[in-house]
């Protein structure tokens, strides 16, 4: 009997905010947990799953070019 890895969505979504902070890290060349801090005070976690179905879709570049346009956004508020 062949038994399937089935990840879950949930694990998918953590999965990809595992990526975003790992990318912006390597970004910036600070810690991920500085970045993941940064993520949650700035409501981009909450963004980044909000936007998962669209988001999780992007290459690497792109996604990064999201996180930045969302924080100057929320920086210029």
């Amino acid at each position: 009997m062949m038994v399937e890895n089935v990840v879950s969505p949930d694990e998918m979504k953590a999965e990809f905010m595992a990526f975003c902070i790992e990318a912006y890290k390597m970004k910036l060349g600070v810690s991920g947990a500085k970045v993941a801090e940064y993520f949650e005070d700035t409501g981009l976690l909450d963004f980044l799953l909000e936007n998962y179905d669209l988001l999780h879709t992007l290459g690497r570049e792109q996604l990064l070019g999201e996180i930045e346009d969302f924080l100057v956004k929320r920086e210029g508020k």
